[in-house]
């Protein structure tokens, strides 16, 4: 999985050098020929098995001003969980949003209602739709929405919409509301590495639809939105040393010590994950076989984030100090992405673009510029030793790593186009 992704680093590096040249550091750089590409790839996923993905992106996974305007103008729509994330799915041009999340208060709804002609929104619960029917038959508009259910498959996602066991009801209920267009129906699976959870999730709908609703009452839904994550062939792994995911040094063993010696081997466990094209080829298939003749005039929606926008930024920094012969610090601080996430959980490369080397990873601790110890970038930097006034790149860092950023010590750094 790495080998490609090195490989394009090799075509990237001056770029990314003319711009650590032009800019203050540390930087997020925005490809968004790389947003492009796998917008491309993921429609033609569906598309070469007969079959048209009708995509929203996530903002939640990358709200980048430039990411969202490169969708839109790709023709696409966005998905937006907030009156923040409508706001700026606004701003970017957006004439087709979904809008998607629990608890939806007033707020939300009366800019939802002032924008019924850009929006579909997914209901959570009762509450939600007789509001929702009220003040939209108040302003006089008619929103288009449908319900979120929650099946077998969804495990843990519970906190969310109703179970499918009470659409029937549901239904009726909506049918009965001025203000609503009732015509969909959403669930939501997000981190999946293969396409089963989908098609399990289209057996739970196939058998209830058939059994509580008729031919006609079916012919009522436009869409069904399938929401969540499609799991990318990401450019990342877990260290060996943790592969239960804790955040929590080690103890009882010298983890650095064996880092340093260069003792673990392999240095990290990938993470295997369904090709796309996998994805697109079997939800195609269910979709035809079992959920186009229960809903005919239903069309699939996609909502994903993290495949769009995973490899859609890089993070450039800087090596100020050098502490010993394998420990340095950086001048960026892991507020750049939020959280301790390459401290404890997952590798990623570590490229020095000064000292290039791909073939060569040398055992070399990366501390960020925080005045805390959890601030780690890595463990292994690709190059040749490093040197301080280096210049560093973890790539292909777009999701959840940006949409995480905080202001804790540092300001969040700026982004900057890639060319």
């Amino acid at each position: 999985m790495l080998q490609p992704h090195l490989e394009k680093l090799t075509s990237l590096r001056p770029k990314l050098q003319a711009l650590a040249e032009q800019n203050a550091l540390p930087l997020y750089v925005f490809d968004k020929e790389e947003a492009i590409k796998n917008l491309h790839q993921f429609k033609q996923a569906f598309k070469d098995v007969g079959q048209e993905a009708h995509i929203f992106f996530a903002i939640k996974s990358n709200p980048y001003s430039g990411l969202l305007k490169a969708v839109v103008d790709a023709g696409e729509g966005l998905d937006a969980s907030s009156p923040r994330e409508l706001k700026l799915a606004l701003e970017a041009g957006a004439q087709k949003i979904i809008y998607t999340g629990p608890a939806k208060k007033r707020n939300d709804f009366e800019l939802i209602v002032e924008h019924a002609d850009k929006i579909t929104v997914n209901l959570e619960s009762l509450r939600e739709l007789e509001l929702l029917s009220q003040l939209a038959t108040a302003r006089k508009k008619i929103v288009r929405c449908g319900l979120r259910v929650t099946t077998q498959s969804q495990g843990g996602w519970t906190k969310f919409g109703l179970p499918l066991t009470e659409l029937r009801a549901f239904h009726d209920r909506a049918m009965q509301l001025p203000g609503i267009h009732f015509c969909g129906i959403h669930f939501h699976i997000s981190m999946n590495e293969t396409p089963q959870p989908y098609l399990q999730t289209f057996d739970e709908l196939a058998a209830y639809l058939n059994e509580c609703f008729t031919s006609e009452e079916r012919e009522v839904f436009e869409f069904l939105d399938m929401g969540g994550g499609f799991y990318p062939e990401v450019f990342e792994g877990i260290y060996p040393w943790n592969p239960d995911q804790e955040m929590k040094f080690f103890s009882g063993e010298d983890h650095f010590g064996k880092i340093l010696k260069d003792e673990w081997h392999p240095r990290y466990l990938p993470i295997k994950v369904s090709p796309i094209e996998e994805f697109g080829k079997e939800i195609a298939c269910a979709w035809k076989t079992q959920m186009k003749p229960l809903l005919p005039n239903a069309h699939p929606l996609c909502e994903p984030g993290r495949f769009i926008c995973h490899s859609v930024m890089h993070l450039l920094m800087t090596l100020i100090d050098i502490k010993g012969p394998q420990m340095g610090i950086v001048d960026a601080g892991n507020n750049m992405i939020g959280w301790e996430k390459h401290q404890f959980f997952n590798y990623v490369p570590l490229i020095n673009l000064t000292h290039w080397n791909l073939d060569r990873e040398t055992p070399f601790i990366v501390y960020g510029s925080l005045c805390t110890p959890d601030d780690i970038w890595g463990y292994y930097v690709h190059g040749d030793q490093p040197k301080e006034g280096d210049l560093l790149v973890m790539p292909f860092q777009g999701a959840y790593t940006y949409t995480l950023a905080q202001n804790f010590i540092k300001d969040i750094p700026q982004v900057v186009k890639l060319g």
